[in-house]
């Protein structure tokens, strides 16, 4: 039977077509059929009798389903979900029952103007039917028909009003299937609504909260995919979860046979002997640093998990049990921890939610497996999809599932590790891999280095180790195994050797370096709080990076001048919306006060690219590295922009406050925000923060020049500078060891930005390179005037440059300019440094 319902006009306003939206998703019939009204009035009304099937968060959009069948979606405006509520009031909640003429919402046209980017308001079908719009490009009052929708019902298919389910079909454009990054970022998007959501493929679903469920789908590029969703924000989500898997998911990797083929190049060959009998490892540095000592090798010893179980209600409680008190000994380690140990454990925590794992085990109990077998069944399953899928950095998160399986059986085996690890002074942990619940159970006082045969240096445990100041060598590949517990070793990351048997002329050697270094950190340290100046009286900034608030305090301690890049993405990663305006100023405002007047330089969202955000889906990118990223995403959700600018503008503090916006190519660019920061500090009455740049593409340093008149300062990034200059993905494990920030290019890009930016208030470097002490007299005879390092390493740093003078570090940095390759650079660096440094011992003593 065919139904025909008479759409009434739902606000009044000009009646136009769909071709008149600014707006190529609705302007192209992407959303659905319909018609659009530019409205006049401030009343939205229902444009039938029928049920409101869904409210948008925001409300900025109201669907309203018809007892016949059809279903209208009242999109108010163009991009203004931005908007985050201003300028909506909802008279109703989805699931009401409204009739003709009843008031739906209210408007406020002037706030909404001010923030949209067109009023223009799709009404649009939901679903399958035939629409006849009436005469157009005409005014009309609400309650006038604008539109008639025809639509065949089903026999059998009565909706009912609180649980209806939207369905859509879709091509997902996936060259490399659902993994786990897009399936990530699908989990994300799905738990941010008020609605259930699943995949169909064929005869398989999936919970579209589940990263193992989708992966299992096993879904191919082209695939035709259901998407349905039901439930209170139905229509929002199904809105969302389309359009994501629509765009690519922003996928764009290389392909599994190419990056296997990397691979295996790239692998180590293993341990090399040496004449005096040594055995020497090669593998790629996750944390600095030089240690001798003895090996404690950590095994990981298989918990044994009884196959059968007992009652399918006894193991249920037992997993239960063991899964709270997992959750409770993460949720107090998070507590206590840095920032980089939380971000840690909060992927743990989100592993330990997952429903696929959770639903996984649960059906192993119910078919009579323990609760161990049922979760070491779950976490194998989750393991193996990850390994399968040919790219680095998600097979690294397999060890978060292995990590959490080994932590729910050992509560389940009575909360006890079978394998307890004895430790004494300066050991050097050898493993075949490390998990990180492993790695934070250590004794951090006794833990002189770590040493693994596999991982990778963007790994959790690499990210551990670097923060924990222990030096650390990764992917030293087979034969580690050989090693004997009690075995004395060398661990030179910063040679990127592990030396087993050292003779006795290197243990002398690495004594002496060990013992110096260990001098110098101490008495480094205790000037730690003087400020920095060269031999010659040069000032020189030493600042530190830092992640939240917990780090300001610690770093002042250590010895920074003030915070030189605060990132602050902490603010925006793991939540399901953007932080508001207080919430960013209360902790901006908290920082500031822990640094009591330093200088704050806060870094705006650094998003896209291998930092997505669940609440801001991006557009499908075949390199993400090179798409929306830095400032332009910013540029691209100028609303994230603006609410974060104000927030700043907001700090009070006696000391200086800066704005410093990353992945900058243009000055367009940069007054762009100069006019949005202009309207922050208007809006808010407050302090104009200085403003400046963070230099990490080509373009920015080759001209800097151009960029100078509408900034205050400058700051490099030497990572993302490095991956660019040198066409190297800093993500990629395999090309860690050649890149190196002091390659010559690079250098000669940072030489052409002080250069460029001499006139600007100061030239610092915020990356990787900051924290080298190689690095840190070159970046300073280059012109470089600041420097941000790691909190550890502030101290060192200034101790090492008032051992200097400016000629010394210009000449370095002539020299390396000249050199050819890093290694050279690295080689000189150690060269004339020892040279200099042991100058002016011998010239004091004289």
């Amino acid at each position: 039977m065919t139904h025909e319902l008479i759409i009434h006009a739902p606000i009044d306003g000009w009646v136009c077509a769909l071709d008149e939206v600014p707006d190529a998703a609705f302007a192209g019939r992407m959303v659905g059929e319909g018609l659009a009204i530019d409205p006049t009035g401030m009343m939205v009304r229902a444009p039938f009798d029928g049920v409101v099937s869904s409210l948008a968060r925001t409300s900025h959009a109201v669907s309203v389903r018809s007892d016949s069948g059809p279903e209208i979606l009242i999109h108010l405006g163009v991009e203004t979900v931005s908007l985050n509520g201003a300028g909506f009031t909802a008279h109703i909640a989805a699931g009401d029952r409204v009739r003709t003429g009843d008031l739906l919402l209210t408007l406020d046209l002037e706030v909404i103007v001010s923030g949209a980017k067109s009023l223009i308001s799709p009404i649009l079908l939901v679903g399958d039917g035939e629409v006849h719009p009436l005469p157009l490009n005409r005014l009309v009052e609400a309650g006038e028909p604008i539109m008639a929708v025809r639509q065949t019902a089903v026999a059998g298919m009565t909706p009912s009003d609180s649980e209806a389910r939207l369905t859509r079909t879709v091509r997902a454009p996936l060259p490399h299937g659902l993994h786990a990054r897009p399936a990530s970022r699908l989990a994300a998007v799905a738990k941010s609504f008020d609605a259930r959501i699943r995949l169909t493929l064929g005869e398989r679903g999936a919970d579209a909260v589940s990263l193992t469920a989708m992966m299992a789908l096993g879904l191919k590029d082209g695939d035709e995919l259901t998407v349905s969703a039901s439930g209170r924000q139905a229509e929002a989500a199904l809105d969302a979860i389309t359009a994501l898997i629509e765009s690519g998911l922003g996928e764009g990797e290389p392909a599994p046979h190419a990056s296997a083929a990397i691979e295996a190049a790239a692998a180590p060959v293993g341990p090399a002997p040496s004449e005096d009998g040594e055995l020497i490892f090669s593998g790629v540095t996750a944390a600095p640093g030089l240690v001798i000592g003895h090996a404690v090798r950590l095994r990981h010893v298989e918990i044994e998990a009884p196959e059968h179980g007992r009652t399918v209600a006894l193991e249920r409680a037992d997993l239960q049990r063991a899964l709270e008190g997992v959750r409770s000994r993460i949720e107090n380690a998070v507590a206590s921890g840095g920032a980089h140990r939380r971000a840690i454990l909060a992927a743990h925590l989100a592993f330990l939610d997952d429903p696929g794992l959770l639903a996984t085990a649960q059906k192993a109990i119910e078919a009579g497996r323990s609760a161990g077998f049922a979760w070491r069944t779950a976490t194998r399953e989750g393991m193996a999809l990850f390994r399968s899928l040919g790219d680095t950095r998600t097979a690294e998160r397999a060890d978060d599932l292995m990590d959490l399986e080994r932590q729910v059986l050992v509560e389940l085996s009575g909360g006890a590790d079978p394998t307890p690890v004895i430790l004494g002074d300066g050991a050097i942990i050898l493993a075949d891999d490390l998990l990180p619940s492993q790695l934070i159970a250590l004794d951090a006082s006794k833990v002189a280095g770590l040493c693994t045969a596999r991982g990778g240096p963007t790994s959790h445990v690499a990210i551990l180790a670097a923060a924990m100041g222990v030096p650390a060598l990764v992917a030293v590949g087979a034969g580690l195994e050989r090693v004997e517990d009690g075995a004395l070793v060398v661990l030179d990351a910063d040679g990127r050797r592990l030396i087993i048997s050292p003779s006795a002329a290197r243990q002398a050697r690495a004594q002496s370096a060990a013992a110096a270094r260990q001098r110098r950190r101490l008495e480094a340290r205790a000037l730690a709080a003087e400020d920095c100046r060269t031999a010659d009286g040069v000032r020189i900034e030493v600042f530190a990076n830092l992640g939240d608030v917990a780090e300001a305090a610690p770093a002042v301690a250590g010895g920074a001048e003030g915070c030189g890049l605060l990132r602050t993405e902490f603010l925006f990663l793991e939540r399901q919306n953007a932080p508001t305006e207080d919430e960013q100023l209360a902790q901006y405002q908290a920082i500031a006060d822990a640094l009591d007047g330093r200088p704050l330089v806060i870094r705006t969202l650094d998003a896209g690219g291998d930092k997505p955000l669940s609440y801001l889906p991006m557009p499908h990118e075949e390199n993400p590295a090179l798409g929306l990223r830095g400032v332009r995403t910013g540029l691209h959700r100028p609303d994230l922009l603006l609410t974060q600018l104000r927030a700043v503008c907001r700090v009070r503090s006696s000391g200086t406050v800066a704005v410093m916006l990353p992945m900058i190519t243009s000055a367009a660019e940069v007054c762009q925000v100069r006019a949005m920061l202009d309207v922050a500090v208007g809006e808010t009455g407050g302090a104009s923060p200085l403003l400046g740049v963070m230099i990490e593409t080509p373009a920015a340093a080759m001209t800097a020049d151009l960029l100078a008149p509408h900034i205050d300062f400058v700051s490099v990034g030497t990572n993302d500078l490095t991956q660019y200059a040198l066409a190297m993905d800093r993500q990629n494990a395999h090309l860690a060891a050649q890149l190196d920030s002091l390659h010559p290019a690079v250098l000669r890009l940072i030489a052409q930005t002080a250069a460029g930016a001499a006139d600007t208030r100061w030239i610092g470097v915020c990356g990787g390179l900051a924290s080298d002490l190689l690095a840190a007299p070159i970046l300073i005879g280059l012109g470089v005037t600041e420097l941000s390092a790691t909190p550890s390493m502030t101290a060192e740093i200034k101790a090492l440059l008032r051992g200097l003078t400016l000629a010394d570090c210009r000449e370095l940095a002539t020299q390396a300019l000249r050199l050819d390759s890093a290694e050279a650079v690295r080689a000189l660096a150690d060269e004339r440094l020892a040279a200099l440094m042991k100058s002016r011992v011998v010239g004091a003593v004289a």
